[in-house]
């Protein structure tokens, strides 16, 4: 028995028949595949048995049919050099999946070439290998054309950083999932072919199919962005025992609001849940201004409508206060008092504030009378008194807000350390 060239030789004869057919020692699944379409396909005699192509017997079935072929074995060389390019041209074609899908359609197109489904064996690289192999083109032209398509995919592939948000460690499948949820809603019609995103290739794989123009892409991805920000706010406002809560609100107050927004930098939530948060704890709305206060005025004054009573303006300022050189008590309980006097009223925050000295300390005549008794008495002061303490300060929006600016800062300072 002799061994040569990785076959086994018995008795002068060829233990595999191909080999001896063809006078080559040496196998090559690449040329396997193609002389067995070739042979199966309008050129050759076939039909070959289906179930062969790229198994395991498929080189016995090839064997089979050229058993009575006299002229044609000595041919095969010549039609390899036609058809077959070097196998450098083609190892760009990894056989990833996606690379795949978006290669068929185009391989298919270029080359006209159809391959029967019925061979269920070929599949991947090899499918789209032998689909060009099968091209009955000028060899020279087939190069360049292959050549065309791996530089489309390498720009095309360029193209990913597109996505590189939905690339995320930790939340990716979720934003993945995310962009699966909108684009149903409102990109894919309701019977929609297309596999469902769940990760990161699949979802590349979805926009590689639906070949959006780059702009159009860009507007979607930053749609799925701001989807995903207003989910996330949503979750961490249940968590945090937050509910979403709709009013109506006049034109005037909401452009109130928008500046009030548009000042401090914040959101129109946030804004209205520092001046309700205010509100709970300093109590700056007077009960007479209250719908209940407005019917006790009207049953007062005999007035079938009642009217609401003006509002005193509220300025809040937020400098620092220049206090002046404190005084001894003895002066100030010898100096007769002042004719510009501070008012001093449980109701309002602006504790300590003086009124005009045109007006005199005098009681609110609109408020109801049980309101009165709960009012402790107005005390005269004079009008340099000494700086209140700042830790018993009235807290107003400007502190509420700064507080709020902080703790968003430290949130901020915390996941980004955690990123």
């Amino acid at each position: 028995m002799k061994i040569e060239d990785d076959f086994v030789m018995k008795e002068d004869k060829w233990v595999d028949e191909l080999a001896r057919l063809l006078k080559e020692p040496r196998q090559n699944k690449r040329h396997d595949i193609w002389l067995w379409l070739y042979l199966d396909g309008p050129r050759g005699k076939g039909p070959l048995d289906p179930g062969t192509c790229n198994g395991r017997t498929m080189r016995a079935e090839i064997a089979r049919y050229l058993r009575n072929e006299i002229l044609l074995p000595s041919q095969i060389p010549l039609l390899r050099d036609r058809f077959l390019l070097l196998d450098e041209s083609l190892k760009w074609i990894d056989g990833d999946e996606r690379q795949y899908q978006w290669l068929f359609h185009r391989v298919r197109k270029i080359t006209e070439v159809q391959i029967s489904q019925d061979l269920v064996r070929l599949v991947g690289k090899e499918r789209l290998t032998a689909m060009i192999d099968l091209w009955d083109v000028d060899i020279g032209r087939k190069k360049i054309n292959v050549e065309k398509l791996r530089d489309d995919w390498r720009r095309h592939k360029a193209g990913d950083s597109d996505f590189e948000w939905f690339e995320n460690k930790e939340e990716g499948s979720q934003r993945c999932k995310c962009a699966w949820e909108w684009l149903q809603k409102n990109r894919l019609p309701r019977l929609s072919l297309y596999t469902s995103i769940s990760n990161y290739q699949e979802l590349l794989m979805f926009f590689d199919q639906a070949e959006y123009g780059p702009t159009e892409q860009k507007a979607i991805i930053e749609k799925i962005r701001k989807r995903w920000h207003k989910k996330q706010y949503d979750e961490r406002s249940v968590a945090a025992g937050k509910k979403q809560v709709n009013a109506g609100l006049l034109s005037t107050t909401i452009d109130l609001l928008d500046e009030l927004v548009k000042k401090h930098d914040l959101t129109r939530p946030q804004v209205l849940e520092c001046l309700i948060t205010m509100e709970s704890r300093l109590g700056m709305i007077e009960k007479n201004f209250t719908r209940h206060a407005l019917k006790e005025i009207a049953a007062e004054t005999g007035s079938s409508t009642p009217t609401q009573p003006a509002c005193t303006q509220v300025i809040i300022d937020e400098s620092p206060v220049a206090h002046p050189a404190p005084q001894s008590q003895q002066a100030l309980e010898a100096k007769p008092e002042p004719s510009s006097a501070l008012v001093s009223d449980s109701a309002s925050p602006l504790i300590g504030y003086p009124v005009s000295e045109n007006q005199e300390a005098q009681p609110n005549g609109n408020a109801s009378p049980h309101l009165a008794a709960d009012r402790p008495p107005q005390i005269a002061q004079t009008a340099t008194p000494s700086p209140p303490s700042i830790g018993n300060r009235v807290r107003t929006l400007g502190d509420i807000v700064r507080e709020q600016e902080e703790k968003e800062a430290r949130d901020l300072e915390a996941k980004a350390r955690a990123d």
